[in-house]
């Protein structure tokens, strides 16, 4: 099931047998992996965004909060390493039924929260699914949309963490301003739960990949001993028969991708957890800390949030150009910056130099990845691309686990700035450096199986 946009019958094949989507069917494949990505986010975004009238509500305290975010995560993981198998066995549709419906289910539930207990236990459950979805979004759309555009789609189902982020905003902004600081938090958890019900229904037309289907046949005719259907399947796709009948993990740390997996797995639980401390922690440190107005930072977090849409495509049309990984260093870096920008130049009453050096961290945080999500699944052949794509994801969450915590954790010894600058800055710096050195660059537009196989 691969197409890079041609129109004409659905059932078109080419001289191989792979059969071409429909525009129409690219288009709707990749509108519901979108809103999908995007309102499991819209979940994770409003557990940032209402941060503080949630612990003020709650009495909870800023190390008990980054306790709950690093559980929640903490769980992604473990879930991520679980479910990458299953969806290199029970297809890549299965994964994205379940890992959208978990998070809806207990996102509701957040409405019940009463205390640090309640909540680490409901948090754990919403966040469980957060790291599969991404990985198997991304394996989906990997395997659906061809070489050409492949960069694009990646980029578009990306920027759905843009829509979570601004949806997030709208609700938190409408729900706070209305009901309240005290309790609008918990009907924002309510606003979220029907879109993403709506999201999982539509996605029950989704077919699994042809790319999957193609790997279950050859798994079944090589172990019946069908040498003549592996010759006849393996005209269609290349696969390496052998390798795809071993666990996932031995195939995944066998000595063709073992590289790849370590280097992939060391820069998503890096900049990841960079990432989500700036996300967490900037709403908290400037209306806190530098003495911005909450309500007015929400309202620039609603207005400047969809500038990460551009910043994804703007990643995706480059590394359609030049491969993912100098894109991803390139938005690292600048990223990178914005932290520092914000922490050490910004200060309050100047609001234009918030929003500026704000928009720049928006940009190149959501943009890069965009690239990150594309090697986290060209990476990997078909054989064991769900589990390498969620192996990804969940160093993707367990950075994101622990790196909160270590920040909390350090602020009393470094100071809040100065946790920023030695907790943010120069590791992200540190990451950055051995990627650039270590990573190989896929080129761009290949067929997945000149990648790997």
């Amino acid at each position: 099931m691969s197409s890079d946009g041609e129109s004409g019958d659905s059932n078109a094949a080419d001289r191989h047998g792979a059969r071409r989507l429909r525009t129409k069917d690219i288009i709707f494949i990749a509108a519901v992996i979108y809103f999908g990505w995007g309102l499991i986010n819209t979940d994770d975004n409003l557990v940032l965004m209402l941060g503080t009238p949630i612990m003020q509500t709650l009495h909870l305290t800023v190390q008990q909060y980054s306790y709950i975010l690093s559980a929640g995560f903490a769980t992604s993981f473990v879930m991520s390493l679980i479910l990458g198998p299953l969806g290199d066995r029970l297809g890549r549709r299965f994964l994205l039924q379940f890992t959208l419906l978990g998070t809806a289910v207990f996102s509701m539930l957040q409405y019940f929260i009463n205390g640090f207990g309640s909540w680490l236990l409901i948090r754990m459950g919403a966040e469980a699914f957060t790291g599969s979805e991404w990985g198997a979004g991304a394996t989906y759309l990997t395997e659906t949309i061809g070489k050409r555009l492949r960069g694009l789609a990646l980029s578009v189902m990306q920027s759905g963490w843009v829509l979570g982020y601004g949806l997030a905003s709208v609700i938190a902004y409408f729900t706070l301003s209305y009901w309240g600081m005290s309790y609008g938090w918990r009907v924002a958890f309510l606003f979220a739960f029907l879109p993403a019900i709506t999201v999982l229904v539509i996605r029950s037309r989704l077919k699994e990949t042809d790319r999957f289907k193609h790997l279950r046949e050859i798994r079944d005719a090589e172990k019946s001993g069908d040498v003549a259907k592996v010759k006849e399947l393996m005209g269609k796709y290349r696969v390496d028969v052998e390798a795809s009948v071993k666990p996932s993990y031995r195939q995944l740390l066998g000595p063709d991708l073992r590289r790849a997996a370590i280097i992939l797995a060391f820069y998503n639980f890096l900049t990841t957890g960079v990432a989500i401390v700036g996300d967490s922690m900037f709403p908290y440190y400037l209306s806190q800390v530098k003495g911005f107005n909450y309500l007015t930072l929400v309202s620039m977090f609603a207005t400047l949030s969809f500038i990460g849409i551009v910043g994804y495509l703007a990643n995706g049309a480059l590394n359609d150009r030049i491969g993912a990984k100098w894109p991803v260093v390139l938005f690292a870096a600048l990223q990178t910056l914005g932290i520092f920008a914000l922490v050490i130049l910004v200060k309050f009453p100047d609001y234009i130099a918030l929003w500026s050096w704000y928009f720049l961290y928006l940009f190149t945080h959501n943009g890069q990845f965009a690239g990150l999500i594309r090697l986290n699944t060209e990476a990997f052949p078909t054989r064991v691309r769900a589990a390498g794509a969620l192996w990804s994801g969940a160093f993707w969450s367990l950075g994101q686990s622990i790196w909160p915590l270590v920040f909390s954790s350090l602020i009393p010894l470094l100071s809040f700035s100065g946790a920023w600058i030695w907790v943010e800055v120069v590791p992200e710096l540190v990451a950055i450096l051995l990627f650039a050195a270590l990573m190989r660059n896929i080129p761009p537009q290949r067929e997945l199986e000149e990648i790997a196989i």
